[in-house]
């Protein structure tokens, strides 16, 4: 699936500010580009990027148009100074815009019909939450259980794990409709690991860390996005530093079980040496049947000499190293030169049967 930016109307050029909800004419194109681009990608599926936790007026603070909302529909101990609804924020305040009240049926039913048009009209196939810590996660099983995504994606942008996991329960009590999650914690872990070498944090309790240790199929890992590829005051979010360090991140993420985003400007905004090493390591996740829940066995866990693991496909075993220190998967299985897939700077990546085709 692709991840499309917001598409509604917006105070600013990414739509993270919506105002016109219902206008699909943005600063990346018109509806009608929209609709075509959307259309041109299939089967993969778009997601939307769905902003619900704030709104912005048309002319004013509190003047929601498109649909038109009265301004009861802001939260209480929101920052407006006019009419306000009496129930308080369910979640982190956004300063930039008016923060709404998904307790009243002006909001939520809007947002409902608003993201089935999406489905209906514009032919999305699933949503990526933002801000999900501006508001209950109830809300998003309302909507979850409303729409029926064919899948989704929370921003719980958080360091800690556990707060992560109590979001996606939260999300909806049916798993099938029940949201994954954005694996902050893996990422911080990965950028200590191949920027610093501290490649113990690789492995906690004989496990992977972050949201992917806990609960894999419901872990959306990544390197960088539009939040982490630049360095934010006050944030841990230093991006990685140069393409090398890139491919040890995706030598891992696409061979490990969890469920891998690969950012657009890491692969079709980069020199062809790093777009071929990155298809090349999807295709292997193809032909190896690795998938979110595939079993991983970290062999080495080190810090200053690297990390090893296996992991277990449908089709097949794959071994990768990141790292320095020289690495082999062991067993007679492994010997041949033919076994060793693809390599490059401090990375490689290992198959128990070779190329083969599926």
């Amino acid at each position: 699936m692709a991840w499309f930016p917001p598409v509604s109307d917006s105070t600013e050029k990414h739509g993270y500010e919506p105002r016109e909800l219902n206008k699909y004419d943005s600063a990346y194109g018109s509806e009608e580009e929209l609709k075509s681009a959307i259309k041109s990608i299939r089967p993969v599926g778009a997601i939307a990027d769905i902003v619900i936790n704030h709104r912005s007026g048309k002319t004013n603070y509190s003047d929601f148009k498109n649909p038109d909302w009265p301004p009861n529909t802001i939260v209480s101990n929101d920052e407006y100074s006019g009419e306000k609804s009496i129930n308080t924020d369910s979640g982190e305040h956004a300063k930039f815009s008016r923060d709404l009240d998904h307790k009243n049926g002006i909001v939520s039913n809007g947002i409902s019909a608003w993201m089935n048009g999406l489905k209906k009209d514009l032919g999305f196939k699933g949503w990526r939450y933002d801000f999900v810590k501006g508001y209950a996660p109830w809300a998003n099983a309302l909507y979850n259980a409303r729409t029926k995504p064919e899948f989704s994606v929370g921003e719980f942008f958080d360091y800690e794990v556990q707060p992560i996991v109590n979001w996606i329960d939260g999300s909806h009590d049916d798993p099938a409709y029940r949201s994954t999650a954005f694996d902050f914690p893996l990422r911080k872990a990965l950028h200590e690991a191949i920027t610093w070498r501290n490649y113990h944090h690789l492995k906690v309790h004989d496990k992977a860390p972050g949201l992917l240790g806990i609960w894999s199929d419901k872990a959306v890992t990544f390197l960088e996005n539009h939040d982490t590829e630049e360095v934010r005051q006050g944030q841990y979010v230093a991006p990685f530093k140069d393409g090398d360090q890139m491919l040890q991140g995706y030598a891992y993420l696409l061979t490990h079980p969890g469920i891998p985003c690969v950012f657009w400007k890491d692969i079709y905004d980069s020199n062809q040496y790093y777009e071929q090493a990155i298809n090349q390591l999807i295709r292997l996740r193809q032909l190896y049947g690795i998938h979110s829940e595939s079993k991983l066995f970290i062999d080495k866990a080190q810090q200053g000499a690297g990390y090893a693991a296996y992991i277990q496909g449908t089709k097949g075993e794959l071994a990768v190293k990141i790292g320095p220190e020289a690495w082999q998967p062991s067993g007679q299985k492994w010997n041949s030169s033919q076994h060793l897939l693809i390599s490059g700077e401090s990375f490689a990546v290992w198959g128990d049967r070779g190329w083969f085709k599926s």
